[in-house]
């Protein structure tokens, strides 16, 4: 992925000013995320890494959890990372949102205490998830964690059979590695450790899976 070849978050730019409102009425977006900043369990005083931030939704709400912790989005999308700056502008957030090129996250080694991210990854094709998971592992500290809610294999034939609406609009070679529930070993991959699956959430684009790994 490179800041010419990115996938922007609705697939067509034209609807990016709508990206709230259409996530908003056809997914559960304020469970997940407020149950991954739950989960995450942000204390003042530590630094966050928002990945793939977005309209800043989770962002804001990382900082609003913790007013006293430093809450960093990125993303590749200037276009959407201008409506999150509005929406922090707007609500007096105090939050560092960051563009960059879709390769080396800028970044020093060792500098995060969790990184979240929601919704980014399946939009990602499998070079790109691998080398993403890579440079965030690097860039978070011993014994920190990360926290990704994404779309992954389902029990229920019914959700799977749902996510193929995703795949149809996001590719199904970005999509393969949710669909086939391997997300959880790329992220052992990177290097980290306790790789696990904490939370589900049934949608009307199959299940997102709320999971958890630590830093070594």
């Amino acid at each position: 992925m490179s800041s010419e070849k990115y996938v922007p978050a609705l697939r067509f730019k034209w609807l990016t000013s709508l990206y709230d409102f259409i996530v908003r009425i056809t997914m559960p977006e304020k469970k997940i995320k407020t149950r991954l900043v739950e989960t995450a369990g942000i204390s003042a005083g530590q630094k966050i890494l928002d990945f793939g931030c977005g309209t800043g939704t989770l962002t804001i709400m990382a900082k609003q959890a913790s007013p006293d912790a430093n809450i960093t989005g990125i993303d590749i999308d200037v276009e959407i990372l201008n409506k999150a700056t509005q929406k922090a502008s707007e609500k007096k957030i105090d939050i560092l949102l960051i563009e960059y090129d879709g390769k080396k996250l800028p970044f020093q080694s060792n500098h995060f205490n969790r990184v979240i991210s929601c919704l980014v990854f399946h939009h990602l094709n499998t070079e790109t998830k691998k080398k993403i998971l890579a440079e965030l592992h690097r860039t978070i500290i011993s014994n920190g964690e990360l926290y990704i809610a994404d779309f992954g294999r389902s029990k229920s034939w019914v959700q799977r059979k749902l996510f193929n609406i995703i795949r149809v609009l996001d590719g199904f070679k970005p999509t393969e590695a949710n669909a086939k529930g391997i997300l959880p070993d790329f992220i052992q991959e990177a290097g980290f450790i306790y790789v696990s699956i904490i939370e589900r959430f049934k949608t009307i684009f199959g299940e997102v899976q709320l999971l958890k790994a630590t830093k070594q």
